[in-house]
């Protein structure tokens, strides 16, 4: 017997779902559009028919139905407002590059105190200001954010995870990362390695400078007790712990981002220390200024432009479909050591 083609074959519509499911079509219609009230089971049993069905909602229909603001919330760190970050910068740049063909708009905000106090985040989505969240860089503290897992609306996080809380999270390997840095110059016959570390308790930090332990550690080398010095991804606040760094004895340094990483410059220069002369330097991130620094900064390349329009991507589907699994984040790029001018080997540069 001849099978229909694809053309032929009836479209399903939101009644044939309603009607296996044994609800109504508006219910229906609130589960697709992410809405709260909806018990959880019949949320799942709703999402599991229409994969089943391959019902394939009306983007148009759905956006009349929610008012659809065509919004994404996107949030920073209170610090990320503060200080000259143009890792954020970067990062808003990959949201926008999916978020402005796909004709949605960005309003940015900040964790403060109060912010986080008036679950402000859930009210940009439940005032239906914003119909998707990107959280940029949580904290260690951001416990909170695990009420997001509760609800139905598109969310995800970029550049952490939530402890024990299963929410969608395109990250690097900030691990990774921080250990190839270390890793390069011990092989180029270091042993004296400072760390300039970001805030301790964001991930992004603490994962990296993780790694420049375990570099470390792996290769049995010790660290001073002055060896690790907090820079909080600020370039004045680098170039002091990258004074101490000097004063410690240190022959080289790995900076948890490439803005640290300017600071030491900074710092090195009024030291009268020839980089990677007297003292070789590895940055984090490659932001766009490290290839035309002088001398040329040797970093490790996070790419967090393209992890933010990873993430952006993400969720903009999600408001499309709810049905959009987490396993998409997962093609992030893996980091990248990038050698420039910072760095030299230990036997062949000057004492």
């Amino acid at each position: 017997m001849r099978q229909p083609s694809v053309g032929s074959r009836k479209r399903v519509r939101m009644r044939d779902v309603a009607q296996r499911c044994g609800v109504s079509i508006s219910t229906v219609s609130l589960v697709l559009s992410g809405d709260a009230r909806i018990p959880e089971d019949t949320t799942r049993k709703v999402l599991q028919t229409v994969k089943a069905m391959e019902y394939r909602p009306s983007v148009i229909a759905r956006s009349l139905a929610r008012r659809i603001s065509r919004t994404i919330g996107v949030i920073l760190p209170e610090f990320a407002f503060n200080k000259n970050q143009s890792f954020y910068y970067q990062a808003l740049k990959g949201i926008h590059s999916e978020t402005q063909p796909a004709g949605f708009k960005m309003v940015v905000e900040a964790t403060t105190k109060g912010f986080i106090e008036r679950r402000f985040y859930l009210r940009l989505l439940k005032e239906q200001s914003a119909d998707a969240i990107i959280f940029l860089t949580p904290s260690l503290n951001d416990l909170f954010l695990s009420e997001m897992g509760k609800e139905n609306y598109p969310f995800v996080l970029v550049g952490g995870t939530v402890q024990d809380a299963d929410l969608p999270s395109a990250k690097g390997d900030d691990f990774a990362g921080g250990f190839m840095a270390t890793e390069h110059l011990i092989k180029q016959g270091h042993r004296a390695i400072g760390h300039i570390s970001g805030f301790s308790n964001y991930y992004i930090g603490a994962d990296r400078k993780r790694g420049y332990e375990e570099a470390m550690k792996k290769a049995g080398l010790p660290i001073g007790p002055d060896w690790i010095q907090e820079g909080d991804f600020d370039v004045d606040v680098s170039a002091k712990a990258a004074e101490r760094l000097v004063q410690s004895g240190v022959t080289a340094i790995f900076a948890g981002s490439d803005m640290m990483a300017y600071g030491a410059l900074k710092a090195l220069h009024d030291l009268q220390k020839r980089v990677p002369e007297d003292i070789s330097l590895v940055g984090m991130d490659d932001l766009e200024f490290s290839a035309n620094s002088r001398p040329a900064l040797t970093t490790v390349r996070y790419d967090i432009e393209k992890i933010s329009a990873l993430a952006a991507n993400f969720v903009i589907k999600q408001i499309q479909s709810p049905i959009i699994p987490k396993s998409l984040l997962k093609d992030v790029p893996a980091p990248e050591l990038i050698v420039r001018q910072t760095t030299a080997r230990r036997g062949q540069v000057a004492t």
